[in-house]
C-alpha cells in the first residue's frame, strides 16, 4: 500500500515539473509556426504603422529658472534647484494651460493639452525643457512657445521668486516627427509574434500531461516498455492493417515487441492486452502480436473478449462467424465450435460472438477459467483482446485469470494519470503487468516527441536501404 502511495506521489510530482528540454524540442519542431506567426505580426504591425499611425511632431522650448538680469548668489542657486519641481508643476497647471488655450484659441480641453505636454529637468542643471507633441509642426511650435511665455510670467506671481530666463524658443527647423518608422513597427511585430508563438508552445507543453516518452511511463508507473510502435496509419484506416501492408518500421517494432514477450518470462502464456479507452490500438497490437508469434512457430490463440463493442471481426474483414465467446460462456456452444482457422499458420481466433449487455457477468463466471484451462495445453500463447480498462471492468476480470497483461498507451493521447489508473486497476485484481506498449509514436498527436533522427526515422531509412538492395 505504501509503495502505491509513493508511486502516485511521484507521478503527481512529475506532472508538476517543467521539462525545459521538452519545451526546447517542441519549439524546434514547430519552428515554421513560430516563423509564420512572426511574419503575420510583423506585416500587420507594419501596415498599422504605415496607414493608421499619424504623424506626431515634437517641439522643444527651454528656460533657466534663474533670472539672467540679476546677480546670482549661491543661495539663489540652491533655492532655484530646490524649486525645480514646483516650476514643473506650475508649467502644467490649469492656470498656465487654460491661458494658453485662450490665447491661441485652441480647440483642446485642459486634459487634452496636458497629455501632449511634458516637462524635463536634465540632471545637475537648473534648466527646464518643455516638450509639446502635435499633429503639425506649426501647432507644436506655437503651443510650446506660448507655454514658455505664460510660464515665465506666472512663476514669479505664484512663488514670489525671480523671473526665469527664456533660454530657447521652439523653432520649426528643430521640430521632430516622433512617429516610428514602418520598419521599426514591423520589427516590433516580428518580435511580438516570436514571443507569443513561443509562449503558446511552452504553455501547450506545460499543460499537456499526456504520455510522450518512455521516461514518462517509467517515472509514472515503474513499468518497462516492451514495444514502441511508430505511426502506421497515415490516412485513417477503416480495417485492421494486415502484416504485409504495414510500413517497414512498424513491422520491425512489432518484431521487437514479440522478442520482449518471448524473453519476458517463460511462464507467461496467457496475456491480456488492454488500453485506457477505445481507438488507442489495443486490437491492432493484439492481432499483430499474435500473428508475429505465429510466424516463429508458436501456436497462438487470439481471443476477442469485447462482447460489448467488438471491432476485431469487422476490421479483419471476415464474414460467416456466427458463434463466439459470448455463446461459449453462456453455455450455448462448445469450444470446438467457436475457435476459427483464419488462414494463418499456427494461429486461431476466438471472436466475441453476439454482443451482450451482461459481459462482466459472463466473464466472471467459471466458464472463463475453464476456457483458459482447456486451451492452455493446445497453444503456446493465448492473447486476450479486452475492452478498455478505464471504461468497463472486463479487462481487469480477464487479467485476474491470466499470466500477464500488456497496457497499450497512445503517445500524445493517454494521460499520465490515466496510465497510473490503468496500473491501479490491474493491481486491485493482482494482475501481473509485464509491460507497456507505446502506440502511434511520432504521429501528429505525438508531435512533441519522436521526430527525424529518432526511432521511426531510423527504421524508415533502414527499410528503404534494404529495399534498394
Amino acid at each position: 500500500m505504501e509503495s502505491k502511495e509513493i508511486t502516485a506521489m511521484g507521478a503527481s510530482a512529475e506532472e508538476d515539473t517543467i521539462d525545459l528540454m521538452e519545451i526546447f524540442r517542441a519549439l524546434r519542431k514547430r519552428w515554421y509556426w513560430i516563423v509564420l506567426l512572426a511574419i503575420i505580426f510583423g506585416a500587420a504591425l507594419g501596415v498599422y504603422g504605415k496607414f493608421i499611425v499619424k504623424d506626431a511632431y515634437q517641439a522643444e522650448a527651454s528656460m533657466c529658472i534663474i533670472d539672467s538680469n540679476k546677480e546670482v548668489s549661491m543661495s539663489d542657486v540652491q533655492l532655484g534647484s530646490a524649486l525645480t519641481g514646483d516650476y514643473e508643476g506650475i508649467i502644467k497647471s490649469r492656470v498656465v494651460l487654460n491661458k494658453v488655450i485662450e490665447n491661441l484659441k485652441l480647440d483642446l480641453t485642459y486634459k487634452q493639452l496636458y497629455n501632449i505636454v511634458s516637462v524635463e529637468n536634465p540632471d545637475s542643471t537648473r534648466i527646464l525643457k518643455i516638450y509639446v507633441t502635435a499633429g503639425t509642426v506649426r501647432e507644436a511650435v506655437n503651443i510650446a512657445n506660448e507655454i514658455l511665455s505664460v510660464s515665465v510670467d506666472e512663476i514669479p506671481h505664484v512663488l514670489g521668486s525671480s523671473k526665469p530666463t527664456i533660454l530657447d524658443k521652439a523653432d520649426d527647423l528643430f521640430a521632430e516627427n516622433t512617429r516610428r518608422s514602418v520598419l521599426s513597427y514591423a520589427l516590433i511585430g516580428i518580435l511580438a509574434g516570436i514571443v507569443i508563438a513561443c509562449g503558446i508552445v511552452a504553455v501547450s507543453v506545460i499543460t499537456n500531461t499526456s504520455i510522450k516518452s518512455d521516461e514518462d511511463i517509467q517515472k509514472c508507473t515503474g513499468l518497462s516498455i516492451l514495444g514502441a510502435i511508430p505511426d502506421y496509419k497515415g490516412k485513417k484506416q477503416k480495417k485492421i492493417m494486415w502484416p504485409e501492408d504495414l510500413p517497414f518500421n512498424a513491422s520491425e517494432a512489432i518484431y521487437q515487441l514479440r522478442t520482449g514477450i518471448l524473453y519476458s518470462s517463460k511462464d507467461v502464456k496467457t496475456i491480456v492486452v488492454t488500453s485506457a479507452f477505445e481507438n488507442q490500438g489495443k486490437s491492432f497490437i493484439s492481432f499483430h502480436l499474435a500473428y508475429s508469434l505465429s510466424q516463429v512457430g508458436k501456436r497462438v490463440l487470439l481471443v476477442d473478449t469485447d462482447m460489448r463493442k467488438s471491432v476485431l471481426q469487422r476490421r479483419m474483414g471476415l464474414d460467416g462467424v456466427k458463434l463466439g465467446l459470448s455463446e461459449y460462456l453462456s453455455g450455448n456452444a462448445e469450444l470446438g465450435q467457436v475457435i476459427y482457422d483464419v488462414g494463418i499458420p499456427n494461429m486461431h481466433v476466438l471472436f466475441s460472438g453476439k454482443l451482450v449487455p451482461n459481459a462482466s457477468a459472463l466473464l466472471s463466471a467459471k466458464w472463463l477459467e475453464n476456457l483458459c484451462a482447456e486451451v492452455r495445453d493446445s497453444y503456446d500463447y493465448i492473447i486476450f483482446d479486452t475492452p478498455p480498462i478505464c471504461v468497463v471492468g472486463d479487462a481487469a476480470i480477464v487479467a485476474s485469470f491470466c499470466d500477464g497483461a500488456l497496457l497499450v498507451v497512445e503517445n500524445g493521447v493517454t494521460k499520465k494519470k490515466t496510465l497510473a489508473q490503468m496500473k491501479s486497476e490491474m493491481d486491485k485484481v493482482g494482475a501481473n503487468v509485464i509491460g507497456v506498449v507505446q502506440n502511434m509514436v511520432g504521429s501528429k498527436k505525438d508531435s512533441s516527441y519522436y521526430g527525424k533522427g529518432n526511432y521511426g526515422y531510423y527504421y524508415g531509412n533502414y527499410g528503404n536501404n534494404q529495399n534498394k538492395k
